[in-house]
Formats: C-alpha cells, sequence, structure tokens
C-alpha cells in the first residue's frame, strides 16, 4: 500500500494565508517650499545670537551646540512658527487625525560639529517631535535613524538571524531627507543619529503640545 504526503504540493498551494501590518508608525516628510528664504532669515538671525554649550541635553548629544534660547528663533521670525505649525497639522491630518489644535511646546536650533552624536532617544510631554532640516547635505551630515520601540515583557530575547530583511523584522529604519525638510513623527519614537561625518549641520528641533479644540 503507498502513502501519500499528508500535506501534498496541491494542498500545501490551496492554503490560503495573508498577513497584516498593525498598529503602523507614521512618520512624514514635509518639504518648506519658501526654504531658501527661510534659511537667509535664520543663518542672519544666528550671527547676532548667543551660543550656549549648557542645553540640558549634554547626557544625550555630543559636540552639539544650542544656538539662542528655547523658543526664541520662532518668536523672532514669525513666517518660521507658522511654516512649522503648518507641517504638524498636515502631518496629522493625513495620518493620527487627532482632533485638537496644537502649539510648539518646545523648539531649538543646533549647531553638529564633526564627529557629533545624539544617542537614540524619546521625547516625554508631547505628541509629535519635529526636525528642520536648515543646512543639510546627505552626503556630508548624518541623517536621523528611528528604532522599533519594545515595551512588552514578552519580547524574545533570544536574537535569531533572518533569511532577509522585511517591514516585520527591522529594529531600524531611515529615509532619504533633503535640505529643507521637515521630518514628523511621534514623540515616543526612539531617534538619534551617528557620528557627524562634517560641519555644519543646522536644524530646528522642536515638540508640539495639544490644545483642547473649542466647541
Amino acid at each position: 500500500m503507498t502513502q501519500t504526503n499528508p500535506l501534498s504540493d496541491s494542498l500545501v498551494d490551496s492554503i490560503q494565508q495573508e498577513t497584516y501590518g498593525l498598529f503602523p508608525t507614521p512618520v512624514s516628510k514635509y518639504t518648506v517650499p519658501n526654504h531658501k528664504q527661510l534659511k537667509e532669515q535664520i543663518l542672519l538671525w544666528m550671527k547676532d545670537s548667543a551660543f550656549k554649550e549648557k542645553h540640558g541635553r549634554e547626557s544625550i548629544s555630543h559636540n552639539v551646540t544650542q544656538i539662542g534660547d528655547n523658543n526664541q528663533l520662532i518668536n523672532d521670525i514669525p513666517e518660521l512658527h507658522r511654516t512649522l505649525i503648518d507641517a504638524v497639522t498636515k502631518h496629522n491630518n493625513n495620518s493620527i487625525k487627532y482632533k485638537t489644535n496644537f502649539i510648539i511646546n518646545d523648539s531649538y536650533l543646533e549647531l553638529a560639529s564633526e564627529g557629533a552624536i545624539y544617542a537614540p532617544h524619546e521625547v516625554s510631554n508631547c505628541v509629535y517631535s519635529m526636525c528642520y532640516f536648515i543646512n543639510y547635505n546627505d552626503e556630508q551630515h548624518s541623517y536621523i535613524k528611528w528604532r522599533k520601540n519594545v515595551s512588552s515583557n514578552h519580547y524574545p530575547i533570544i536574537q535569531i538571524d533572518s533569511t532577509e530583511l522585511t517591514p516585520y523584522n527591522m529594529t531600524e529604519a531611515t529615509f532619504k531627507i533633503n535640505e529643507g525638510d521637515i521630518v514628523t513623527f511621534p514623540a515616543n519614537l526612539t531617534h538619534g543619529y551617528d557620528s557627524n561625518p562634517s560641519n555644519e549641520r543646522i536644524t530646528v528641533s522642536y515638540t508640539h503640545l495639544t490644545l483642547p479644540t473649542k466647541a
């Protein structure tokens, strides 16, 4: 009597499977249409502003200098303030769709020198984190890396190699960013950058709180 394979090729082919990516994380890129004009204003503003070696983020950064006080730049250049609010509003309307208005909680202009590092970190007490790339060359300056957040106690500690990289097994991700772009992402998403290859990496980093929408 001939025995047959309980899972014949025809049966295997008939099994249907669907895989779903649950709870995707929205990260958006917004290209500022008037970046050239804003950059000129910001660079002029920098010439008259004080450099701050102590800015409260020394524990997670190296060779990064803050220029001006927190929120000073957006107060002095209202057009920049409007642009940042416009970017977060577009991001929210195309992703999470929180029913709220947004205000900038904290913002600062940073100058990263050669060898600058920003350790992976998250931002608390806000909804979104954002970064506006004022002076940036993707071949000369470090790019942001985002890392997968793991909060479950049941996440396997054993590291197993994968046969290929897929959206489901990757733990670190990035994408191409150009000067004049604003990237927006959840504030609790781990992010940072590796050693910066050259000087003059200039960015505006800022976070957003929400205000209840009036009835």
